[in-house]
């Protein structure tokens, strides 16, 4: 038997750049097992089959998506080059195979069942399109909504604008100087200047834009992903697992106050943690037939999962007296099969800094509202002066979370922060002098216990 392909030692998880959207990491190893074989009195042979366990992950956070969407925001673009060198890690360096990949699409628990089994393997699909360039992938989900997964203006304006072509704000609306985009985009790619994003003029445009996403990752269906692309609809490459597998699950008291108070803005924010798309990787060399995979193919329903579920599979997604969260109870995902890939997970699990070291976050808030894409900057503090820059700017998340990229000595900090009048902002007396709260969190990744001084962008020389 030849040996398995050797395996370069994965690097330990470290935050990724541009981690407001993204987690990525090496799986810890798992210890190596034993080989029993029994003996042959004729020409039997003993078949070993390695088992399926992930080497690591990139997980997407539903913040890189449209909400209610599989469309990929531009966003994702600067964080893919994170899955490239976890790739590039975790590639045989003797044989130059790549780990293949499966990637599996999450939803939160709020609506129907098969609903959310739909758009979360449709965001899984849509992420799998990106990889391996497919843009007829993308021209099936433009051309089928389904629920309120409706690609149309809005995602054609937000793909003209990522390109250069700009067609002014994104409204939906397909007024002149969107059709002008159009006409740009069209004369510069060969196509004929009608200004209409029709079939051909929106192949042309998915293709550009997944090259803009991905830039130089480029996967291949055949030869990169577990089941090497053998079935058409994607069984074992890619699948949508619902709501089954949340990574927090509300109170009961939570979910009756929601309903009561009717605020669901609220709801779906905190929810954002359970829509989410992860792709992990596995062993250079690994393949599975897709009959034999265990999950159902993204265009079909929840049955095939259900099949899979712990024998209290249902109780584990229900409300109860606690609010529950993956990571302290083990408790909340009703798949065993992915509940047994991501155990060791550090894109599911938080995982320790090392001694004394931490994450540096931040997160800003106007008068009880988070303040999103505000650019943040992490100083040293010396002495009593502003010290030196620790790495670039953050934007600001959905949240108003902005986090340093790499680890940090605890300790303290000044965080420079740009000042802007809030948009849309009517609730308090004086909105051009506003009363800016920042508050230091510690990522749930880490332990982080240092200090965060704020300074505002416009008093650092005062």
């Amino acid at each position: 038997m030849a040996p398995p392909p050797s395996n370069p030692k994965p690097k330990p998880m470290q935050p990724t750049a541009g981690a407001q959207g993204i987690v990525a990491g090496a799986h810890g190893r798992a210890a190596s097992l034993p080989i029993l074989v029994a003996p042959a009195t004729q020409g039997e042979q003993n078949v070993i089959r390695p088992n399926i366990i992930p080497l690591g992950c990139f997980k997407i956070e539903d913040v890189r998506f449209d909400f209610d969407s599989s469309f990929i925001r531009p966003d994702l673009k600067d964080e893919l080059v994170e899955l490239k060198r976890l790739i590039d890690d975790h590639t045989d360096k003797n044989s130059g195979k790549k780990p293949p990949a499966t990637i599996f699409g999450h939803a939160d628990p709020v609506g129907q069942d098969e609903y959310n089994k739909t758009l979360s393997g449709r965001r899984a699909e849509a992420t799998y399109a990106v990889l391996v360039r497919d843009a007829d992938r993308w021209e099936k989900l433009f051309s089928n909504p389904a629920g309120g997964d409706k690609w149309g203006t809005g995602q054609i304006q937000t793909m003209l604008t990522a390109l250069g072509h700009d067609p002014g704000p994104v409204t939906g609306q397909n007024n002149d100087k969107t059709k002008a985009a159009i006409k740009d985009f069209q004369s510069k790619n060969g196509l004929a200047t009608d200004g209409v994003a029709g079939p051909n003029t929106r192949k042309k445009l998915f293709q550009k834009y997944m090259d803009f996403l991905a830039g130089d990752l480029k996967l291949d269906k055949s030869t990169d992903f577990l089941a090497k692309g053998a079935d058409k609809d994607g069984k074992g490459d890619f699948q949508g697992c619902g709501e089954f597998n949340p990574l927090m699950v509300f109170s009961k008291a939570e979910v009756e106050a929601f309903k009561k108070s009717g605020d669901t803005a609220t709801r779906n924010k905190e929810n954002a943690v359970n829509r989410r798309v992860m792709v992990l990787l596995f062993r250079p060399g690994l393949s599975v037939e897709p009959a034999k995979w265990p999950c159902p193919r993204a265009k079909e329903g929840g049955a095939g999962c259900r099949a899979r579920f712990f024998s209290d599979g249902d109780s584990r997604r229900e409300n109860k007296s606690a609010r529950r969260e993956f990571k302290d109870t083990k408790d909340t995902f009703a798949c065993r099969f992915y509940h047994l890939q991501v155990t060791r997970s550090p894109c599911e699990l938080p995982v320790p800094a090392p001694d004394g070291l931490g994450f540096l976050s931040v997160r800003v808030f106007f008068h009880q509202e988070p303040m999103q894409n505000l650019r943040v900057q992490f100083h040293e503090i010396a002495g009593d002066s502003l010290g030196a820059p620790i790495g670039d700017e953050v934007l600001t998340d959905i949240n108003g979370t902005a986090t340093l990229d790499r680890f940090v000595t605890i300790g303290h900090f000044a965080c420079v922060i740009e000042h802007q009048r809030p948009k849309g902002i009517t609730t308090v007396d004086d909105p051009d002098d506003p009363l800016i709260l920042v508050l230091p969190i510690g990522r749930p990744l880490t332990d982080f216990q240092g200090d965060v001084e704020f300074i505002r962008a416009d008093e650092q020389d005062s």
